[in-house]
């Protein structure tokens, strides 16, 4: 399994439009990837334009195409032009087997 954390910024104009996109893609990405084992947004309580993404693929298979799904290309083609500097985006390998609990929000 692959982990992969992503730690941004929007651009506080910008920053309604992305959440609508990126509620959007995660909903598609929940429907249509199996292998994309959790796909979850989060965002700051002490400042509402910082998110993080955090996300597990089976393998890097579904990794790669995840990035190639065509709700997640359109998203990234205005989603990118939300956010504000540098995109801080590192991959993991999991120690360990995985711990899921099978809770659904």
């Amino acid at each position: 399994m692959i982990a992969v954390i992503m730690h941004f910024r929007t651009k506080p104009d910008k920053t309604e439009r992305f959440v609508e996109l990126a509620t959007q893609l995660q909903a598609d990405v929940r429907a249509n990837e199996p292998d994309t084992l959790h796909f979850q947004i989060l965002r700051s309580p002490e400042d509402p334009h910082v998110f993080a993404f955090y996300e597990t693929f089976r393998d890097r298979a579904a990794q790669k195409a995840h990035a190639h799904q065509p709700y997640h290309v359109a998203m990234a083609d205005e989603g990118w032009s939300c956010i504000d500097g540098e995109v801080d985006i590192r991959s993991f390998d999991l120690l360990g087997e995985p711990h899921v609990t099978g809770v659904h929000a």
